[in-house]
C-alpha cells in the first residue's frame, strides 16, 4: 500500500463512504414545506364583508322624496360651498362621510339637516396644531339648523352616525352643507 495506487483508493474509498453517511444523513431530515408561499403580514387575508340586501322599490321612492325635501333645506344655505354630501340615515350600509380643504382660516355656516326620522348625528372634525377638533350636531329633522364654526386653514370632514346600522332601511336620509360667509 506504500505504492501511488494504493493511496489513491484509500482516499477514493474514504470520500465514498463520507459521501454515503452525508446523503444518508441528509435523507433522514423531514421537510414540512408543501412548497406553496407562506403568506406575508400585509397579504394575509380577511372575513369577507357580509352583503348588504338591496333596498325595496317602495323604499326607494320614500328616499327619492326624502332627498328631493333634504336638497331644498340645505339649498337656503347662505354663502360659497365648502363642502356638501348627504346619504342614508338608517338601515345597513350608507351614510356618509366627506373631506374637504379649508383654504382661508375664519368663520364659515355649517347648514344640517334630515328627513324620515326625528334626529341624526353629524360630525365635523379638523386636524388643527393642538390636535383633533370634534364638533357633534344634535339635528332636529323638522328642519335645517344653522350653525358658525371657526375652522382652521386644512382638512375638515363631515359624516352622518346612523342610530341603528343594522336595523331597516326606512328611506330617511342626512345631509351638510359648509359654506364660507
Amino acid at each position: 500500500m506504500s505504492g501511488s495506487g494504493g493511496t489513491n483508493t484509500v482516499r477514493c474509498g474514504a470520500t465514498l463512504i463520507v459521501g454515503i453517511l452525508l446523503a444518508g444523513g441528509m435523507g433522514g431530515c423531514a421537510y414540512e414545506d408543501d412548497g406553496g408561499t407562506q403568506p406575508t403580514a400585509t397579504g394575509q387575508s380577511h372575513r369577507p364583508t357580509p352583503t348588504v340586501a338591496a333596498k325595496e322599490r317602495g323604499i326607494l321612492d320614500v328616499e327619492a322624496s326624502n332627498y328631493d325635501e333634504l336638497h331644498r333645506r340645505l339649498a337656503k344655505a347662505p354663502g360659497s360651498l365648502l363642502l356638501a354630501d348627504a346619504g342614508p340615515a338608517d338601515g345597513p350600509g350608507g351614510g356618509f362621510s366627506k373631506v374637504a380643504t379649508v383654504m382661508t382660516a375664519g368663520p364659515y355656516t355649517v347648514t344640517a339637516a334630515c328627513v324620515g326620522i326625528p334626529h341624526a348625528q353629524i360630525y365635523l372634525s379638523q386636524d388643527t396644531k393642538a390636535g383633533t377638533e370634534h364638533m357633534v350636531f344634535e339635528v332636529d329633522c323638522s328642519g335645517a339648523q344653522t350653525q358658525v364654526v371657526q375652522l382652521q386653514k386644512g382638512y375638515v370632514s363631515a359624516q352622518v352616525t346612523r342610530q341603528d346600522p343594522t336595523g331597516p332601511w326606512t328611506g330617511a336620509v342626512a345631509g351638510i352643507k359648509i359654506t364660507a360667509r
